[in-house]
């Protein structure tokens, strides 16, 4: 991947986080919000929000936390009228930003709840997938992106091999995968797996499990480049998001953060 390739380094975050405002000078293209928080908010504050993030630069095509963990997606208490009147609400608030990709962590919400049979878990996930959550994203020009969560975060879909199945199985075009370092390292996952994942592959978190989770940093013990070069191989070409802790220096660390990874994309 080449620097001026189509991949991109953006950093997680609140819409509300004054600090994107300057996000340009530190190198980042583009801010990734919240989803979920957008419920208790208006539109017209997110619409002003948007707006000034994108007079300054700063695009908004992502989007994580997709469901708060007050919803779940898994379980007895499933409520797919719930879950399509949040999903329209918070979708219709959300336009705005012009996403493109939503992510579908929300590890509280989709927990499979003690003594509930994983494989029934997996099954109302691939249910809602199908039947409610791609169809509603589409209407918007939206893909989902699965992202495995580790077992200390969540009990299903803690691996990309995990998630790819359930990709597969809903087999739609807009429900896609997401692979984030520090979850797939956790999970002692191989990097050369991930050419197993090429085609459907559509977006990437980044932090190491080394660095106790802070934005990767020249000399922070992790070798990140193995990671670029599988990326590179596969052909990936879609954005990477910065999603770790943050030093006291906002502008000083995400700077140096996106440098470094920009630095590593180069090479490959």
């Amino acid at each position: 991947m080449k620097q001026d390739s189509a991949i991109g380094i953006g950093l997680c975050g609140s819409l509300f986080d004054d600090r994107l405002l300057s996000l340009p000078k530190t190198g980042a293209a583009y801010a990734e919000v919240g989803f979920s928080e957008l419920a208790g908010h208006a539109k017209e504050e997110i619409s002003e929000r948007a707006a000034r993030l994108h007079e300054r630069g700063v695009p908004t095509p992502a989007a994580n936390v997709m469901f708060p963990g007050s919803i779940p997606l898994t379980g007895p208490k499933v409520d797919k009228g719930e879950i399509s009147q949040y999903l329209d609400s918070t979708l219709e608030k959300a336009s705005p930003l012009g996403l493109s990709r939503l992510v579908l962590g929300s590890g509280g919400s989709r927990r499979a709840p003690d003594g509930f049979s994983r494989e029934k878990a997996f099954d109302q996930l691939c249910e809602l997938l199908s039947d409610l959550i791609s169809p509603a994203l589409k209407q918007y020009g939206i893909t989902c992106c699965i992202e495995p969560l580790n077992r200390r975060e969540c009990n299903i879909l803690n691996t990309c091999r995990e998630s790819a199945k359930l990709v597969r199985a809903v087999d739609k075009d807009n429900i896609r995968l997401l692979v984030d370092l520090y979850h797939f390292q956790i999970e002692g996952e191989e990097i050369s797996s991930l050419s197993d994942y090429g085609d459907i592959l559509a977006h990437a978190h980044i932090a190491s499990e080394k660095n106790s989770r802070a934005l990767p940093q020249p000399g922070d013990g992790e070798d990140y480049a193995p990671f670029f070069q599988a990326l590179h191989e596969i052909g990936y070409e879609g954005k990477l998001s910065l999603e770790g802790s943050i030093a006291e220096d906002f502008f000083s660390c995400v700077q140096s953060s996106v440098a470094f990874l920009n630095s590593l994309a180069a090479r490959n």
